[in-house]
């Protein structure tokens, strides 16, 4: 199979982000440097509302808003997209059943106190659900290239940001968004930590714009495949080699965390690359061992996220983790199908908190064994849905899909490795990444035909109205 070809002509393609007037792509990107360059979680506006006013939330409401006023006032589009079958599937499934774990389990929620975290972590579900509808809905064939170039230089400056703070111990993200924001919002002080306690030894703490190392080794992990495809795709030599630098310092960034998370996401993102596509992605193994290499380099040289694979079993918090295992299995026998209630796993409570560094050990425990199908299937059906366009060679199509599903694998592991919904950036991402998925599987046609009750022959590709 040839490699992939430029996409058609090499003209820009009208109304498409970034040349368009339509609000919702302007709010997707801006949603995008959030996940990317804003410690969002830290910023707490003072708007004091009946619900919960982090800042996250009053972006999902502005979108959710754009999106029901274009309804509302905006015409019909000239152009109709047909979603496949079950393109929401997981979602509304793992939903329905987060909302039944908590209906079952009122009663002993209230008498315990857990409510109200269990009230936030279910607004905080039903924003992802919001920002991956709309998305699913108003992204476009067309663009998804552009986006995934926007992707790539926002995880290239979150990794330069994470490298400088792991060299100066300055956290540019925070510092940044104190002064932005300090007007009308409070920022929590930046928890880096670059010279821990020797009297209390551990590991440096590099959280980039996010709350903890494990967060931002994600989204840089799950972002690296944007890198590599696009450097796959270009149509030069030079800017080949500009998406290679950009993917070994999203590779540098993530080391520098010195976490698990930042060895094994990247490279389970680049090894399903070289699994869907590997005759494309082959010709660029030379460039990734000079990736490695330079990545090593701008990282420091620094090999303590790869000890850390070695040490893993011996570590203190593996084993203060491991500790509460035996004693969450009276909860997982009385609770096994729909758990003790989802969000009801509250850090804050040192008493019953129990710590699983494993999110598919924590679906089990909040929202039992119904729950965790429904998180798998949360996670595969994007790669379901776009199965059929992973290997496919159509220029505006492939290439997004097949770095999106790599993302989306990523995502899978990396909740094998913490408590992945606690944190907000790669969730956000993940659904993203779920939703290009999604549009680069629709089917594209004029509305004069649809009108008519016309609909192309199978499959989503080598349709006209990519345009």
């Amino acid at each position: 199979m040839a490699a992939w070809p430029p996409p058609v002509g090499g003209a820009p393609v009208a109304d498409a982000w970034p040349r368009t007037r339509r609000p919702l792509p302007w709010l997707i990107a801006g949603f995008l440097a959030m996940i990317f360059l804003v410690p969002f979680e830290a910023i707490h506006p003072s708007v004091k509302l009946p619900v919960s006013s982090d800042f996250d939330r009053f972006l999902v409401v502005l979108i959710v808003a754009t999106w029901a006023a274009g309804g509302v006032l905006g015409g019909r589009s000239a152009i109709v997209r047909l979603r496949s079958r079950g393109w929401a599937a997981g979602m509304i499934v793992f939903v329905l059943i987060s909302v039944m774990s908590i209906s079952v389990n009122i009663g002993r929620i209230t008498n315990l106190g857990e409510w109200d975290v269990a009230q936030k972590r279910l607004a905080v579900l039903i924003s992802l659900v919001a920002v991956f509808a709309i998305f699913s809905l108003a992204l476009r064939v067309a663009e998804l290239r552009a986006f995934a170039a926007l992707v790539v230089v926002l995880a290239t400056i979150t990794a330069m940001g994470t490298i400088y703070e792991q060299k100066t111990g300055y956290n540019v993200f925070y510092s940044t968004a104190e002064s932005v924001f300090s007007p009308f919002a409070s920022v929590d002080p930046a928890p880096t930590d670059v010279s821990p306690d020797p009297s209390h030894p551990g590991r440096p703490l590099i959280v980039g714009p996010t709350r903890h190392a494990l967060s931002v080794a994600s989204i840089l992990g799950m972002a690296l495949p944007f890198a590599v495809v696009l450097a796959a795709v270009a149509p030069s030599l030079r800017r080949r080699l500009l998406w290679g630098l950009a993917a070994c310092v999203i590779v540098a960034g993530a080391l520098v965390t010195q976490r698990k998370s930042g060895v094994v996401v990247p490279a389970v993102a680049l090894l399903a690359l070289f699994v869907l596509r590997p005759r494309q992605l082959l010709r660029l193994a030379p460039f990734g061992v000079v990736a490695l290499a330079l990545g090593l380099v701008l990282s420091g040289g620094s090999f303590s996220s790869v000890r850390q694979l070695d040490n893993a079993g011996r570590e203190d918090s593996t084993i203060g983790r491991t500790s509460d295992y035996p004693a969450v299995v009276p909860d997982l026998l009385s609770h096994p199908l729909l758990g003790r209630g989802y969000g009801t796993l509250d850090a804050a409570r040192t008493d019953t908190y129990r710590i699983f560094d494993n999110q598919y050990l924590g679906q089990v425990y909040q929202v039992g064994g119904l729950g965790l199908v429904a998180f798998l299937a949360l996670i595969v059906t994007p790669l379901f849905v776009v199965r059929s366009v992973l290997r496919s060679d159509h220029p505006l199509r492939g290439p997004p899909a097949l770095a999106a599903g790599a993302g989306c694998l990523a995502f899978g592991v990396a909740a094998a490795l913490y408590d992945i919904l606690s944190f907000s950036e790669a969730p956000y991402l993940f659904l993203f990444m779920a939703a290009v998925c999604t549009c680069a599987a629709c089917v594209e046609i004029p509305r004069e035909l649809a009108d008519r009750g016309m609909r192309p022959g199978p499959g989503p590709v080598g349709l006209p109205a990519d345009a």
